[in-house]
């Protein structure tokens, strides 16, 4: 294990709140590009002439590139250093911002959105590892998190709000273009404020696998969605189980090897695989909420993007009182309990959702399903953060949190991609596939809701790394493999 120095921990000590402000702004600006987007879709598919299969790339090729190279990122990260790489994600990150900016057609939008991915997979893996070192154990580590979970909840839900006054007031332009100046600020103030962390190992560049991972998320997504290929099923089936056999062998690959983007050591079982399995089904389930119910608000209900924006505020207020409840919760019972309400309040909330499809009204049928499924989220959120990153040692901060980070936007990946097939796919009887049709949603938001409860049932039953008694959930976060 690599060793800190005294004078290397005084001047982390002192410092750390600062830098975890700057490392928690930049992740609510990241996830908060990766909704902004949505409100802004319906114009973006009429300027550039996106179908509507094809338009789910806007969002898919940002998560694509971020979820398949985070784990690259992770690694680069532990072998030249954490801010450095994290310095670097964002210099990429605000490029590639701008080419989105200036986009002229959909295949210039595309690569602008993908680049923007590339951009996060460097920061946000080494941002949450950065995280995890400078608040290594203690009471204040479950604090750290908790911030980190609550700003970047907040980011993905501002998102949506701020595209909604950009696109009405400005230009759809302006989603990407208002990330320049502010990631100029935030690059200056990471070398002011964010100590260097002595991470640096010896790590091999798995660089063939991650491009194979990004490769195999690529054609699944398009197998599922179809852009373009639409009316070939038997293209379509081969081209999901091919992605499917790629994404097997990487896991093969990595539990035969030491060094690759997921070291064998971090594919052991773990409280870690139970992080994992919550963190993937919080972002699917998330992601396709975000992406259908823009669409919902905008197609069916006939709301502005400035109306669809402002419309999720009571998903953003609700983030929070999830979180009172999560730190109510854990000192008079156990990080379980806290788990298992805020997945249950969760999935309420998702049926909610469902039910109130057919009333065809947001105060009636969304906005409570709205603040119910926010308050689940805000009390499950830094219960799955704490599990994904347990245990981990300084060399592997870079490399476990990446996995968190990579599973995180895959499934989101697969959630807009699986859900919104769903509610494609399910017609209304007169042979129409559409994406306002009321049907579609109803059973997208019932399978999400089902996902959830899933995720209950697995904490219920492997969830003991969170059992104990709040007098020793300090000792949990103290328990770091070496």
């Amino acid at each position: 294990m690599i060793q800190t120095s005294k004078n290397e921990i005084e001047v982390i000590s002192e410092v750390r709140w600062k830098a975890l402000a700057v490392i928690s702004i930049i992740q609510f600006i990241l996830l908060l590009d990766a909704t902004v987007v949505n409100v802004a879709l319906p114009h973006i598919k009429q300027d550039l002439g996106f179908t509507a299969a094809s338009l789910t790339w806007v969002v898919n090729a940002y998560l694509v590139a971020a979820g398949s190279l985070l784990l690259l990122g992770g690694r680069i990260g532990d072998a030249f250093g954490l801010r450095r790489t994290f310095q670097i994600g964002i210099a990429v990150f605000g490029v590639f911002s701008l080419v989105a900016t200036l986009s002229s057609n959909a295949s210039m939008l595309i690569v602008g959105r993908a680049g923007q991915g590339v951009g996060e997979a460097l920061t946000a893996a080494t941002g949450l590892a950065m995280v995890s070192l400078l608040f290594p154990s203690g009471p204040e580590r479950g604090k750290a998190f908790s911030i980190w979970a609550a700003l970047g909840g907040f980011g993905s839900i501002v998102g949506v709000m701020l595209s909604g006054v950009l696109t009405e007031y400005l230009s759809w332009r302006w989603v990407f273009g208002i990330n320049i100046p502010i990631i100029l600020i935030l690059y200056v103030t990471v070398v002011l404020l964010v100590p260097k962390l002595s991470n640096q190992a010896t790590a091999r560049l798995d660089i063939g696998n991650a491009l194979v991972l990004a490769f195999s998320v690529s054609v699944i997504v398009l197998g599922i969605i179809g852009s373009g290929i639409e009316q070939l099923l038997w293209l379509r089936v081969t081209l999901s189980l091919l992605g499917m056999l790629g994404i097997i062998g990487v896991l093969q690959r990595c539990k035969r090897s030491g060094d690759g983007i997921i070291p064998a050591r971090l594919m052991a079982r773990s409280p870690r695989i139970i992080g994992y399995a919550i963190v993937a089904i919080l972002a699917g389930t998330s992601g396709a909420l975000f992406y259908l119910g823009v669409l919902l608000l905008q197609d069916s209900l006939g709301m502005t993007p400035m109306q669809a924006g402002m419309a999720w505020l009571p998903f953003c207020l609700g983030f929070f009182p999830g979180l009172f409840l999560f730190q109510f919760i854990i000192k008079r019972w156990s990080s379980r309990a806290a788990a298992l309400v805020g997945l249950t309040v969760s999935a309420l909330g998702f049926l909610l959702f469902a039910v109130g499809v057919t009333t065809q009204s947001y105060w009636v049928g969304m906005m409570p399903a709205m603040i119910v499924t926010s308050v689940g989220f805000g009390c499950v959120s830094p219960v799955s953060q704490y599990l994904a990153t347990f245990g981990l040692s300084e060399v592997d901060a870079g490399a476990g949190s990446g996995i968190t980070s990579t599973i995180q936007q895959l499934f989101n990946v697969g959630g807009v991609t699986l859900l919104a097939a769903v509610a494609i796919s399910i017609t209304d009887g007169t042979g129409a596939s559409t994406i306002i049709n009321p049907k579609g949603f109803i059973v997208s938001f019932v399978l999400a809701a089902v996902a959830i409860i899933c995720g209950a049932v697995l904490i219920l039953v492997r969830g003991s790394a969170l059992a104990s008694s709040p007098d020793n959930q300090e000792s949990l976060t103290d328990g770091r493999e070496s």
